[in-house]
Order: structure tokens, then sequence, then C-alpha cells
């Protein structure tokens, strides 16, 4: 429309221009040179007007060259933001083979190549496919060096996935000693450190933990008291008191509150020799929760009067006389005390309860000490038998006798 315009007004303006200009057509001359171009205003106008719409109509095909490289650029990234929208649905829905698909063809148009190598690696592990995982993350880092991390920290958490802790350590260790762990792969590097028993290295991390500013406050409160409590088992073996308390009152209140941390803190106290001292942390934790860590670990005080703790935990069997955990305890207080019988009773009705592998195996030991080996041996016998599921179905064998 703006074309024909623009046309429709060049000609009335020639027609204009020329009824003017019709007795004398004026003259116009071009030199360059030794180029002389000579023409009339009319004819000088009229070849100006081609040039503009000969320029304009160059220029117009360009545009549309342009337009169309662009429309067709806007297509690919549209069919890859598509298909990368449904290979993550496609993983979520537990189709990961097609989700791998979708992921790596869209990925060289895909808004963020690398984040759709790392989702197709994570779809490849899901599949087993080890191989083509580790292709993928490798790909990941080439097309966007600068987000290594993120490629690295989900090999570290697709190997603890795995159970290949030690692995997963080691490409966390890889990634911190290049500067580019993250957030995320410090959690990481914490929690294997505390699962692996690596109490050195995670205390180190502890002034990190502290600094990192990407953690919810939760999570870093949480891993910080795994590094106390690794604090305080460390004083336990080095039979410090003095630091074993110290490191004790820097645990958070709300973390020494929670029966594991208290059993931890008990633990180390025995381990220091203040069985006293890991008595009443843990009658503190019975009385207020009966929690079954607790009440286990009571029946491996050894106090200098055997009997304070026996009558203790007597006293809540009372309550809970059905308790198999407290029976058990009852029973290896009793057998501190050298009350065999007792403890005998304790054991066998904690056992008729809730049979466990470790109290099967103390009573057992208990049997075989008063002299009742093959009673023992059936005990033993039942407990693998518990273990495995099924008692092995074996032909009657004949002795035959010469």
């Amino acid at each position: 429309m703006k074309g024909s315009v623009l046309t429709a007004a060049a000609l009335v303006g020639g027609g204009v221009l020329a009824h003017f200009l019709l007795d004398d057509p004026g003259y116009v001359a071009i030199s360059a040179g030794r180029f002389l171009f000579e023409t009339t205003v009319p004819v000088f106008a009229v070849l100006l007007a081609g040039l503009y719409f000969v320029t304009r109509a160059i220029l117009g095909s360009l545009n549309a060259r342009h337009r169309l490289a662009a429309l067709r650029a806007e297509r690919r990234r549209r069919r890859a933001r598509d298909d990368t929208q449904r290979g993550l649905l496609d993983l979520a829905a537990g189709r990961w083979r097609k989700a791998e698909e979708l992921l790596t063809r869209a990925a060289p148009e895909a808004d963020s190549p690398a984040a759709n190598y790392v989702v197709a690696a994570r779809a490849a592990d899901l599949q087993d496919a080890v191989g083509r995982r580790d292709a993928w993350l490798a790909r990941a880092q080439e097309v966007a060096p600068t987000e290594r991390a993120a490629a690295l920290v989900t090999l570290a958490e697709m190997q603890m996935r795995r159970g290949q802790d030690t692995a997963a350590l080691q490409t966390l260790e890889q990634l911190d000693a290049s500067g580019d762990l993250n957030s995320r792969g410090l959690e990481l590097t914490a929690r294997l450190c505390h699962k692996l028993g690596r109490g050195d290295q995670l205390r180190a991390l502890g002034p990190r933990l502290r600094s990192a500013g990407d953690l919810p406050e939760s999570q870093v409160n949480e891993l910080l008291a795994q590094v106390q409590l690794e604090e305080v088992r460390a004083a336990g073996d080095r039979k410090d008191i003095a630091a074993l308390n110290e490191a004790w009152a820097e645990v958070p209140r709300a973390t020494r509150k929670h029966p594991q941390a208290i059993t931890a803190y008990a633990r180390a106290l025995m381990s220091a020799g203040d069985q006293v001292a890991a008595e009443k942390a843990l009658r503190e934790a019975i009385e207020d929760e009966m929690e079954p860590y607790a009440v286990r670990l009571y029946g491996e005080l050894a106090l200098p009067d055997p009997l304070a703790p026996l009558e203790r935990a007597e006293g809540w069997l009372r309550k809970r006389p059905e308790d198999p955990d407290l029976l058990a305890t009852c029973s290896r207080l009793a057998l501190r005390a050298e009350l065999i019988g007792k403890s005998r009773s304790y054991l066998e009705a904690s056992l008729a309860r809730k049979p466990t592998p470790e109290n099967s195996l103390l009573y057992a030991e208990l049997l075989e000490q008063l002299g009742e080996g093959d009673r023992a041996r059936g005990v033993l016998r039942d407990s693998v038998a518990r273990s495995v599921g099924r008692r092995p179905s074996l032909p009657r064998i004949r002795i035959r006798r010469r």
C-alpha cells in the first residue's frame, strides 16, 4: 500500500513538473573525470525516481532474505523449546529413553544447551547407560565451560544414588581443587565426609559452611551440627573430657535435644570414661521421650554400682513392660550385675517380642557359657534363617552303616 501511494505521488509530481518544464526542459550535466553525462531535467528526475525504486527493491529483497532466515531460526528455536519441554515431561513420567532423545536433539538450538545435556545425562543414568551419561556431561562442559560445576555436581549426585560415595567425593574434590565448588557441592561434600567417617575433613569444612550464602539456614545448621558432633566424637576418642564438653556446648540448642545427638554425646562420654555423665544424659533423654537409641545405649553403661542403672531401667519397664528394647537393656544391665537368671529371663522376653540378630547373638553366647551349646546353636540357626527369610530345603541325608 505504501509503495503504491509513493508511485502515484511520483507520477502526479512528474506530470506537474512536466507541465512547467514543457517549454524549457532544462539541462543537467554531470562530469566525473573524462566522463560527462548530459540530460534534461525531466529525464534526470525520472532516472532518480527509477534509481530510488530499484534501490528499494534490492534492499527489500535483502531484508526479505534476512527475515526469512530469522523466521527459520525462530522456528528451530521454537521446536527446540517444545522438544525440551516434552523431554522434561518424559523424564518426570519415567520415559527416560525418549527424554534423552528429545533433550539431546534440541540441545544445539536450545536456549541453554548445557542444561539440556545435563538433564539428558540424568536420563541416561536412570537407564544405567553410564557411558552415555558421561558423554553428555562432557558435552555440557564443552558448550559451557563456565558451567562446569553444574555438570560435576550432577555427576556426584548420580554417583551417590548408585552408592558410589567414594567416587562422588573424589568428583567433588576435583571440582574444589579448581576453585569451582558451589554451595550445593559444598553441602554434598559435607554429607559424604560425615557418611564416610572423614571427621578431619568434615571439621575443616566448618568455616566454609558458615560463610555459604546460597544454602538454607536449616541445612547449614544441620551440616554444622554434624561438624560439631564430629568434634564431640573426636574429643571422646582422645579421652579429653574438657574438649568434649566444650564441643557439646557449641552444638546448637535445638540439635542438643535431638535423640541421635544425645546418644552421640553419651557414647563420646563413655569412650572418654565418664560413665556417670553418660548415664545422666541418657536417663534424661529416656525419661523425656523413651528414645530407642538411648534405651539401647543405656544397656552398655558400666557404672561402679551396676545395680543403680538396673533399678532405674526396671522402673521404666514397669511402665512399658512390652518394650523389647527396654527388656534387652535390662538383660544387659542384669548381666553386668551378675544376675544371670534375671538377665536370661529379660533377654528371652525381648526375643519373644522382637528378635534381632544382636540380641540373638547375645543370647547364644549366654547359653554357651551356661553349658547349653546345642540350644545356643539352635538360636543362631533361627537368627540366620530370619535374616535370610527362609530355611533351606535340604533332602534328608541318610547315613549308611557298613
